[in-house]
């Protein structure tokens, strides 16, 4: 996926692009026409009667028998053949690393989580991922493409991680490199937040049609994706719409990325925890699993009355709404979603979000964008791992069949 325009399209090329939209149609809206196609994508009829055959014969879309059309008349229905086109996500992040298997729909068939130290070697933690990825190979034999989730900033060019807080082992390790030959199968890279942000695009049911989705990530670390018009908006290297490390505090505690008073630092998932602990060192002292796990503990705490619990709380909404307030300014959404490990807060974090980015944002705009949580069933990271696969086939469908022929 590219925000760089094309300078001219030949044959073949427009007609891969009127397949990708009768495909996206079908991924959308279920069960439709060739007649609804036609009048949704401004083609003739004939047209989609030669496109869809050869869809048909790829194995991509089946007809389902009649169904209901305009002014009562019966037509031939088609839907995508989601579940014979699978894809699988894989999430990597700090701690673990997750493997799953998704439908080209969204529909999760297999998850698997593993838990790795920091410390640990990095070439032990990756031949446990490809070991992982190779035994789900053989087990699903529909799988179509790979996709791989990475925390930012991820330098598209290079493969590599630039710099992650926490992680700096990590940084030198070329991903494509690692993985472009492991696999029969066409494998696709991106950073964590934009994977996110395909996933609320493509998954999420916003309930109208968006112009501009920003993902807000809060979790081990900050960061943004940012869809518009169906594309991610990647920038010059991949690494747009950092908003984990705008600062809100120049004179705040220096960051690993060079700056100083990061939004990160303040509102993800160790900072929260450590905030926690000064709060109630007696509650926090116990072991847990991961992150996530004492996060969690917060919000409940928070939930039952806990005052310190909500004071910290309070003071991770206001951060989460300085996040936001950057992302409306710089980007005009129609939507933000927060994603993460901090989302799980989400019922006690909105009304100070929402108070405090109104007394920041100007009326017109903060009338205008919705703010709400992750409401997707699975980690949308994950779930964006494998949205970077569907995007993919979604756009060029002949090219993901003859990849999986090989």
């Amino acid at each position: 996926m590219t925000n760089k325009s094309a300078v001219g399209s030949n044959n073949s090329d427009l007609t891969e692009m009127n397949r990708s939209a009768i495909v996206k149609i079908l991924q959308q809206r279920d069960v439709c026409s060739r007649a609804e196609i036609a009048k949704i994508t401004g083609l003739t009829q004939a047209s989609i009667t030669k496109i869809t055959a050869v869809l048909i014969e790829m194995g991509i879309v089946s007809e389902v028998g009649t169904i209901k059309g305009n002014g009562n008349r019966r037509s031939i229905g088609l839907r995508l053949n989601a579940e014979e086109k699978q894809v699988i996500g894989v999430k990597f992040s700090r701690h673990m690393f997750a493997v799953g298997v998704f439908d080209i729909s969204g529909k999760l068939y297999t998850m698997r989580e593993t838990e790795f130290e920091l410390e640990q070697d990095t070439r032990e933690v990756l031949t446990d991922m490809k070991d992982q990825i190779h035994e789900t190979l053989k087990k699903y034999k529909n799988v179509v493409a790979i996709g791989l989730a990475l925390p930012g900033p991820y330098i598209r060019e290079e493969g590599r991680i630039a710099m992650v807080t926490s992680m700096p082992k990590w940084h030198d390790i070329n991903f494509i490199d690692e993985f472009k030959n492991e696999f029969n199968k066409p494998l696709f890279i991106e950073q964590d937040a934009n994977a996110g942000a395909l996933a609320e695009w493509w998954f999420g049911n916003h309930g109208r049609p968006l112009n501009t989705l920003a993902y807000f990530l809060a979790g081990e670390g900050v960061g943004s994706g940012i869809v518009e018009n169906d594309n991610l908006l990647l920038g010059m290297q991949g690494v747009a719409s950092e908003v984990g490390h705008i600062s809100i505090d120049v004179n705040g505690p220096r960051c690993e990325c060079g700056n100083y008073g990061c939004l990160e630092l303040y509102c993800c998932a160790s900072a929260m925890l450590e905030r926690a602990k000064q709060e109630m060192p007696d509650l926090m002292n116990k072991k847990y699993k991961n992150r996530a796990e004492a996060c969690g503990d917060v919000f409940e705490e928070a939930r039952r009355g806990n005052r310190k619990a909500g004071k910290v709380v309070d003071e991770i909404a206001n951060y989460l709404a300085y996040g936001c307030v950057t992302l409306i300014n710089a980007y005009n959404p129609d939507i933000i979603v927060i994603g993460d490990i901090i989302s799980m807060g989400g019922d006690l974090l909105l009304p100070t979000i929402k108070e405090t980015v109104q007394a920041r944002v100007i009326p017109e705009m903060y009338e205008k964008v919705k703010i709400e949580f992750s409401k997707l069933s699975v980690d949308p990271t994950l779930y964006g791992a494998a949205a970077i696969a569907t995007d993919r086939l979604l756009r060029k469908p002949s090219e993901y069949l003859k990849a999986n022929q090989k």
